[in-house]
């Protein structure tokens, strides 16, 4: 529960109510055969003024199924990130991430690799051929490292946009379980103090659009590779 407190309305009882005594009865007139008048009892739920109780606390009753809430929390991560949809997204999003690492690996070995060559002509070049071998290359370099740059941006973007299109889906069904629990909103948990574990409908909405959406194959493309 995050949150170190629970406000509860408590119910008391009222207290006792002094039973009227008889008036002026004396012990001494009583005969043995006398017959006594029953003693008034208290009322439903009030104790007698003669019992030394301490005041009651209504329990409130139990309530089967979520409870009624006019405010809902959710978490955001959690709800992509344990999602059919969320997982799928984020094992493409590391494999093609493998991949783009291996490629520049592979570049970085080429590039050195030519560029030790080239150092070794340095001494029996022209002066003007080594500066116009090593301008290629300069330019070559430069392209590469742009473009594997560029390929690092397309796959964080598709990222970004897979999510975008996660929660466009995912909108519909917040909302009728907003109205399924008799809610007037759904917010972030990150923008609540304090609130119940109960009102966090994370799990349940999780579960509701692996069913309803799935894990949104081909919803947005991947990036092309760059060749």
């Amino acid at each position: 529960m995050r949150g170190a407190g629970l406000i509860a309305a408590l119910v008391l009882a009222l207290p006792g109510v002094a039973l009227a005594q008889a008036e002026n009865a004396n012990p001494g007139d009583r005969s043995a055969d006398a017959v006594l008048p029953a003693p008034e009892m208290p009322a439903p739920g009030i104790p007698s003024a003669t019992d030394d109780l301490p005041a009651r606390v209504i329990a409130q009753p139990e309530v089967s199924g979520p409870p009624v809430s006019a405010i809902l929390t959710i978490d955001q991560n959690r709800l992509y990130s344990e999602s059919a949809w969320g997982r799928r997204a984020q094992s493409l999003l590391e494999a093609e991430g493998r991949k783009i690492v291996a490629e520049n690996e592979r570049l970085t070995q080429l590039l050195s690799s030519e560029e030790a060559a080239l150092t070794k002509q340095r001494a029996t070049l022209p002066p003007d051929e080594f500066r116009r071998l090593a301008d290629a290359f300069d330019q070559r370099a430069t392209r590469i490292r742009r473009e594997r740059a560029q390929a690092v941006q397309a796959l964080n973007d598709w990222a970004d946009a897979d999510r975008d299109a996660f929660v466009r889906a995912a909108l519909p069904h917040m909302g009728d379980l907003m109205s399924e629990r008799g809610a007037v909103a759904v917010l972030d948990y990150r923008m609540v103090f304090v609130s119940l574990d109960a009102i966090d409908i994370t799990e349940a909405l999780t579960e509701r659009l692996d069913r309803e959406i799935g894990d949104g194959t081909g919803a947005v493309p991947l990036p092309e590779a760059a060749p």
